[in-house]
């Protein structure tokens, strides 16, 4: 009862602070001037249900269980193999300085409870975003429709506006053998990109390809990746960054002389 109360309350004061949005679709941007009238109510809240388990309703991750093998290279999990202190919007509520390691093989991201022994699955369900390693992750859920590309899961934002950039960040074993070592498993990196223009994600595979998705301004845009050496093959990740920051730049200018 006393949770319910103080939940209640939080959420009312959260309300009146800042009436204008939701605070979870506006997870990147503290630019607003109530910012830290929300960052207070939030620890004061954690503070008054201090300790609590509200993060902790998830089952035990073991390693050992999805890992019973050895691994020669590499590992499963984004960055690093290490705990990194992050934040994760779980549950309708911020976390802030929370241990967070993201396996990127099972797609679970994982926190310790607060004795340090166990490592918990954050039920994925709950999760509206987090971050770390100077990344911000959100949950994409399949919308069902026919032909839709993104399925269910987390992808790392590189760029938000009013078209965004995703990336999909995967992992998968593979295998090689040497007279010397036997077989070895290793772990590779195969990442997916996404442009969401409008209602719609697209997947973009090459130059071309992304040409077509932003069609309304080819000309300029294949102006612009050739002034600047923007080459998907050699450095992909940038070379879409830059690409659909100028893009959104051009129909924000357009949208400005209109008016």
């Amino acid at each position: 009862m006393r949770r319910l109360i103080l939940r209640t309350l939080f959420l009312l004061s959260v309300f009146f602070i800042h009436f204008k949005s939701s605070f979870s679709q506006n997870f990147i941007s503290e630019n607003t001037s109530d910012s830290a009238s929300i960052k207070a109510a939030i620890e004061l809240y954690h503070q008054y249900l201090s300790p609590e388990t509200g993060l902790y309703d998830g089952s035990e991750y073991t390693y050992n269980t999805y890992y019973p093998f050895t691994i020669n290279e590499g590992h499963p999990f984004f960055e690093s193999k290490n705990f990194e202190t992050g934040s994760v919007f779980y549950n309708n509520m911020l976390y802030e300085n929370v241990p967070l390691l993201y396996d990127v093989i099972h797609e679970e991201l994982l926190t310790r409870d607060p004795s340090k022994i166990n490592i918990i699955r954050l039920n994925e369900s709950k999760v509206k975003w987090f971050t770390m390693h100077g990344h911000t992750f959100i949950r994409v859920v399949k919308d069902g429709s026919p032909g839709s590309l993104l399925s269910t899961g987390y992808y790392d934002v590189l760029y938000r506006g009013n078209t965004s950039l995703y990336k999909k960040v995967s992992k998968l074993f593979k295998e090689n053998s040497s007279s010397f070592q036997g077989l070895n498993k290793y772990v590779a990196e195969n990442d997916e990109y996404f442009i969401k223009k409008g209602s719609g994600y697209f997947k973009i595979k090459s130059r071309k390809n992304l040409l077509s998705v932003l069609a309304d301004r080819k000309k300029e845009i294949g102006q612009f990746m050739t002034k600047n050496k923007l080459k998907l093959r050699k450095n992909k990740e940038y070379a879409l960054l830059k690409t659909v920051a100028y893009y959104d730049k051009l129909n924000t200018n357009l949208t400005k002389t209109n008016n």
